[in-house]
């Protein structure tokens, strides 16, 4: 599965290791193996385009998964940039700017009024890691999406 040919073995070796676990990368390794023993030329080839009619397939149900996680994705932020309560669409900006507060403070007054230093819990700035890395790829998502969804269509109809 690590070599490439024409991307397919890897991007759906990342795939099913997501979907089914690591262990399916060496079976499909196994068979491509087992195709590339055999003796006779005929067979060989008719199995060897059978494998690649797999793994086309096998990217082609890639692509559709990744696009219905990016269409479910898309869905959450537009209802709650939509909903109803003011919180519902604010919480992550204001995440954000509760997140630069403490950073400000930490890094910029702090030292400059050489204020006692106050450290926080790793803990903490793992929250604020995968708050500022959700934001961003959420805020990116979201405007990325209208744009994205069409091509993922048109890309899926050119493969049927």
């Amino acid at each position: 599965m690590e070599t490439n040919e024409g991307g397919n073995k890897s991007r759906v070796g990342n795939f099913l290791s997501k979907v089914l676990g690591k262990g399916i990368n060496q079976t499909v390794d196994a068979i491509g193996n087992a195709i590339d023993k055999i003796d006779r030329s005929d067979e060989k080839l008719e199995l060897q385009l059978k494998y690649k009619e797999l793994l086309v397939n096998l990217e082609g149900a890639c692509i559709d998964y990744e696009s219905k996680l990016i269409e479910t994705k898309s869905k959450i932020i537009e209802s709650e940039t939509k909903g109803e309560s003011w919180l519902q669409r604010n919480w992550r900006p204001m995440l954000m700017c509760i997140c630069m507060f403490i950073i400000f403070n930490n890094y910029v007054l702090v030292p400059y009024f050489q204020l006692p230093v106050t450290t926080l819990d790793d803990h903490i700035w793992t929250l604020m890691e995968l708050g500022v890395g959700g934001y961003v790829a959420g805020r990116s998502l979201e405007k990325i999406s209208e744009n994205l969804s069409p091509v993922l269509q048109n890309a899926k109809r050119k493969k049927r």
